[in-house]
């Protein structure tokens, strides 16, 4: 069995109780440990996650203590960055022996073709501003400015960032980050948008699948292919199976 999840912003201040959200997520690997051959992480896992060159991010320790045992044991661990975690360098492929990819990847699973990608890099295009901060957080000259300021500063800064970013999108009348926001229209959001787009293109592409939007749905397109986007790890622990045969998109811990 191959596992897809996103989004499960361990750390975040938004948690009631940051320690279960990392609990729940380590039950689930647990339960899922003795069939899967592949577990692919589309972004966000952390709220925050910069690699200093001698010191990373503190926590999260029973998280990466799972998914060392499970490359150990032979599971294939893949991390694509999203926006909240895109300071990732070696740390994880090195220490815990992950693959880690920077960019949307095109991968062949059980005879049939994915595009795996966290989504924001394809939401940059949605607004300015959002190509704005795509190329400022992956720009070499930002980083190393930051990376420049003491971590007591800077951890906290990112948070309260992240914070406040989360709770504009609660707002009212405002689509997204939300499937419990009644004005959401599925038609009109960008990532169905886009991929209408692209899939005529890409007719290889069996199955597109996102993380970033927190808003879990599976969408059949007039192809045949399908857009799958996963929604908040913390709320519902949204994830997809994929045995060969069937793609589902399935809840791991409804609350």
């Amino acid at each position: 069995m191959i596992y897809f999840t996103s989004d499960a912003h361990l750390g975040s201040p938004y948690h009631n109780d940051p320690r279960a959200t990392e609990m729940r997520l380590v039950a689930w690997l647990n339960r899922i440990a003795h069939d899967a051959e592949a577990i692919y992480f589309l972004g966000d896992m952390f709220d925050f996650w910069y690699e200093y060159r001698y010191v990373v991010p503190k926590g999260f320790v029973r998280f990466q203590g799972k998914i060392a045992e499970l490359v150990d044991k032979g599971v294939e661990i893949h991390f694509l960055t999203g926006n909240h975690d895109v300071w990732m360098k070696d740390y994880f492929q090195k220490e815990l022996g992950v693959q880690i990819h920077y960019q949307a990847i095109e991968v062949t699973l059980k005879e049939k073709r994915f595009r795996l990608a966290h989504g924001d890099e394809e939401y940059r295009y949605q607004k300015r501003i959002n190509d704005l901060i795509y190329r400022l957080f992956r720009n070499r000259i930002a980083q190393f400015l930051f990376s420049a300021i003491h971590p007591r500063w800077t951890v906290g800064f990112a948070l309260g960032c992240s914070l406040q970013s989360r709770r504009h999108g609660q707002k009212e009348k405002e689509v997204a980050h939300t499937t419990y926001n009644p004005y959401f229209s599925l038609e009109e959001e960008w990532l169905v948008k886009w991929v209408k787009r692209k899939a005529p293109l890409h007719p290889e592409i069996d199955f597109f699948l996102f993380g970033h939007r927190h808003l879990p749905f599976d969408y059949l397109l007039p192809s045949g292919q399908r857009l799958l986007v996963m929604g908040d790890w913390y709320k519902t622990g949204e994830y997809i199976t994929w045995d060969g045969n069937e793609l589902l998109l399935e809840e791991a811990n409804p609350i």
